[in-house]
């Protein structure tokens, strides 16, 4: 368990998130030095931008409705408190949206970093490949640049993919994701939010067995259950 203060707010990592983490990077499917730095990496970027996620939550929170902020990383992502707030309809939808924003931003600050450094034509190469796959060649310079430093380009990597694709699927409206809760703002009656989220839930489901993510797969079968027992309930209440 690792516990520390940031900016007031006190936060705590659970074992089972460096678990997760660990599991997402392909750290325990890979066995050569290169592969388990990558995965390292992959770690290292996912911890720093989950972080900073919560804090767009926590930080935003504490401005618009107070209360007591913490933040905790476990198995799933991470979870921004900010207990005895008082939020209005438009604070609780910036509290939520301040997250994924928040990821957003420092994915942009990543590839205008980028930018300064190698210019817009070579980061925008870089960026195409690192969030679709895309292969678009680079300049000679910035080739030979990376040559030798791969962890670099690995970090940049990992940074871009995970605050970009994290952040939209974030944004899904499946609850308790954020855009699972923006839904519940504005979609009545509860029952509708459930059959919203079990719709997309069903339909990342299919995604991440075309796309082989396992782990996709079944985070979203997990929140397509819950989301069809609280439907159930909701239908007894």
């Amino acid at each position: 368990m690792v516990r520390f203060t940031l900016f007031g707010i006190p936060v705590e990592i659970q074992p089972w998130f460096w678990l997760t983490a660990a599991l997402l990077s392909g750290a325990l499917n890979e066995a050569t030095p290169g592969k388990m730095q990558e995965a390292l990496i992959f770690i290292l970027a996912a911890t720093i931008s989950i972080l900073v996620h919560e804090f767009g939550h926590a930080l935003t929170g504490r401005r618009l409705g107070g209360g007591q902020a913490k933040i905790v990383l476990w198995a799933f992502g991470g979870l921004a408190y900010n207990q005895g707030g008082r939020f209005t309809k438009s604070g609780h939808f910036w509290r939520i949206a301040a997250g994924p924003g928040a990821g957003f931003l420092l994915g942009g600050l990543v590839f205008l970093v980028m930018v300064a450094g190698f210019g817009a034509r070579d980061a925008g190469g870089l960026a195409a490949g690192s969030l679709f796959g895309i292969g678009v060649p680079v300049s000679a310079d910035t080739f030979a640049f990376f040559e030798n430093r791969r962890p670099l380009l690995s970090l940049l990597d990992s940074m871009l993919w995970i605050n970009f694709w994290w952040g939209i699927i974030n944004l899904l409206p499946v609850s308790p994701l954020d855009g699972g809760q923006i839904t519940e703002l504005f979609v009545k009656p509860q029952k509708r939010v459930h059959q919203i989220a079990i719709v997309a839930a069903v339909a990342m489901v299919a995604f991440g067995l075309w796309r082989g993510s396992l782990y996709t797969a079944l985070l979203f079968g997990y929140l397509a259950w819950k989301n069809y027992q609280s439907m159930k309930e909701y239908h007894w209440q």
